[in-house]
C-alpha cells in the first residue's frame, strides 16, 4: 500500500515537471513567433507588377563642348595691336579677331622690293642685250646671204650670157662656112671663060678671110668659157660660207639666249617677300568659320606667350565627353542613342548618339587614373538650350524591351540553381496581407525593373522588395505606396 502511493506520487511529480517544460516550451515557442511577427512587421518594403519598358542603361558625367574646334595661331614675335573679341563672344567667318603691329614687317618688305626692283632692272637689262645680240646676229646673217646670193646671181648671168654667145658665134661661124662651101662649088663649076668667075673668086677669098677671122674669135671665146663657170663656182662656195658664217653668228646669239633661260636665279628675295607678304596678311587675323571664342591667350598690347591665341568652338555641333567603365565598354557602341540631362534643363530628356569611342586608355596612366574609357556622345536636337561648359549626366541605352511584365529588381530572390522565386502580398482584412511564394523566371533585366517571362504574376500584383524572414503563408502588415 505505501509502494503504491510511493509510486502515485512519483507519477504526479513527473507529470507536474512535463507541464512545466511543456509550457516552457510554448513561452518559447509563442516568443521565437513573437519576435518573427516583429521582423515580419518590419518588412514592409514593396513594390507593385508593372507592363512597361524596359531599358539598360551605361551612365556617365561629362561636360558639353564642340566637337568642332579651331585652335587660331598667329605670329608670337608680333604685339597684339588690337583685340577685337573675348570669352564668350559669337563670331561669324571673316570677323576681324584681333590685329597684330605689322609695321616691322611692312618696313622689311618695302626694303625688299626695291633691291628686288635693282635686281630685276639689271636681269631685264641684261636680258635686252642678248634679244638686241641676237636679232643683230640674225640681220648679219641675211645680209651676208644676200650679198653672196647676189654675187652667186650675177656669176650665173654673165656665164649664162657667155654661153649664149658662144653658140650664136657658132651658129654665124656655122652660117659663114656654109656660105663659103657654096660659094667655092659655084666659082668651081664656072668656066674658066666666063666672065664673072674673077668676081666669084674675089667673094670666095673675102669670105674665106672673114671665116678665118671668125674661127680665131671663136677660138678666143672658147677659151674664155672656164672662166666664167670658175667665177659661178667660186660665187657658189662663197653664198654656201656666207650661210654657214650666218648660222654660226645666230647659234652663238642663241646659245647666249638659251644659256639666260637655264642660269639658275637667287630667287632668295622673291620667297623672302613671299614670307613677309603672307605674315603681314595674317597680322588681321579672321575668324574661319562661325563659333563662339571660348579660349583667349592674348591681350591687347602684349606679346603671345604661344602661337595659339584663341580658341572658336562651333556651337550647333555640340557634344558631351565622358568616361565608360571597363565592365561597360565593350557594350557601348558608336550609333547607340543616348540621354542627356543637366540641371539647367532640370528634368527635360536630351536626345543624343554614341559618336566617338576612344577603346584605349592612354598611355602613362593606369585605368583607374582615367576612370574608364573616354566616349563622345553628339548632342542630336537643335536649339536644346545646352551651352558649352555645363555639365552633363549621360545614359548610354545599352538594350530595350518593349511592354513587357517586370518587378523591381529587389524583389527577386534565389539563384540559377535552386530557382527564381518572389513574394507577392494579397490583401487581407484590418490592413493585413497574406504572403505567397511564387515562382518566376526571369528575362530582361534593366536599371530597376526585371522581365517575368513566366510565373503565376499579374500585372498590379504588390510584390515584396525587402523580404526579410518572410515565409509562404505569412500574414503580415504593409505600407503599401500609391500605384
Amino acid at each position: 500500500m505505501g509502494n503504491s502511493k510511493k509510486i502515485i506520487k512519483r507519477i504526479v511529480i513527473l507529470l507536474i515537471i512535463l507541464l512545466i517544460i511543456g509550457g516552457g516550451v510554448l513561452f518559447v515557442r509563442n516568443a521565437i513567433r513573437g519576435a518573427t511577427q516583429s521582423i515580419v512587421t518590419r518588412s514592409d518594403t514593396c513594390g507593385f507588377v508593372k507592363r512597361q519598358d524596359l531599358t539598360s542603361y551605361s551612365s556617365f558625367s561629362g561636360q558639353i563642348s564642340s566637337s568642332d574646334k579651331l585652335m587660331v595661331t598667329a605670329d608670337p614675335t608680333l604685339k597684339v595691336s588690337k583685340l577685337n573679341v573675348k570669352v564668350g563672344d559669337s563670331v561669324k567667318a571673316g570677323d576681324i579677331l584681333c590685329e597684330f603691329d605689322s609695321r616691322k614687317l611692312q618696313d622689311q618688305y618695302d626694303k625688299l622690293v626695291r633691291n628686288s626692283e635693282k635686281v630685276q632692272g639689271a636681269s631685264q637689262h641684261s636680258h635686252d642685250l642678248i634679244v638686241r645680240n641676237y636679232n643683230k646676229a640674225q640681220s648679219e646673217k641675211d645680209s651676208l646671204i644676200s650679198k653672196a646670193k647676189s654675187a652667186y646671181d650675177t656669176a650665173v648671168s654673165k656665164r649664162d650670157a657667155a654661153y649664149d654667145e658662144y653658140n650664136r658665134m657658132i651658129d654665124a661661124y656655122n652660117e659663114l662656112y656654109s656660105r663659103q662651101i657654096d660659094v667655092y662649088n659655084a666659082w668651081a663649076n664656072t668656066p674658066d671663060d666666063a666672065h664673072n668667075k674673077e668676081s666669084m673668086k674675089m667673094e670666095l677669098d673675102a669670105l674665106e678671110n672673114e671665116f678665118k677671122e671668125a674661127e680665131k674669135e671663136l677660138a678666143a671665146f672658147q677659151e674664155s668659157l672656164p672662166g666664167f663657170d670658175s667665177a659661178v663656182d667660186a660665187a657658189s662656195e662663197a653664198y654656201n660660207a656666207a650661210v654657214e658664217k650666218g648660222d654660226e653668228l645666230v647659234q652663238s646669239a642663241q646659245d647666249a639666249l638659251d644659256n639666260e633661260k637655264y642660269t639658275v636665279s637667287d630667287d632668295s628675295g622673291d620667297s623672302q617677300l613671299e614670307e613677309l607678304r603672307e605674315r603681314i596678311e595674317k597680322c588681321t587675323v579672321r575668324a574661319e568659320r562661325d563659333g563662339v571664342v571660348t579660349e583667349l591667350n592674348i591681350s591687347e598690347g602684349s606679346v603671345p606667350e604661344s602661337g595659339n591665341i584663341m580658341t572658336i568652338e562651333n556651337t550647333s555641333e555640340l557634344i558631351v565627353s565622358g568616361k565608360v567603365s571597363e565592365a561597360d565598354i565593350l557594350k557601348v557602341n558608336e550609333g547607340m542613342e543616348a540621354e542627356i540631362k543637366t540641371s539647367a534643363t532640370e528634368d527635360r530628356i536630351i536626345r543624343g548618339r554614341v559618336k566617338r569611342i576612344e577603346k584605349i586608355i592612354s598611355s602613362g596612366k593606369a585605368k583607374y587614373e582615367t576612370g574608364g574609357y573616354t566616349v563622345e556622345v553628339s548632342v542630336e536636337e537643335k536649339d536644346c538650350g545646352l551651352l558649352i561648359g555645363m555639365s552633363a549626366s549621360v545614359k548610354i541605352i545599352l538594350d530595350k524591351r518593349e511592354d513587357v511584365l517586370s518587378v523591381p529588381y529587389d524583389a527577386i530572390r534565389g539563384g540559377e540553381n535552386e530557382g527564381y522565386f518572389i513574394f507577392v502580398a494579397t490583401p487581407q482584412e484590418n490592413d493585413m496581407y497574406s504572403i505567397s511564394k511564387r515562382k518566376i523566371s526571369k528575362g530582361f533585366e534593366g536599371d530597376y525593373y526585371t522581365e517575368i517571362i513566366s510565373g503565376y504574376v499579374n500585372e498590379g500584383d504588390i510584390v515584396l522588395t525587402d523580404p526579410v524572414g518572410v515565409s509562404d503563408g505569412d500574414l503580415i502588415p504593409l505600407s503599401v505606396p500609391e500605384e
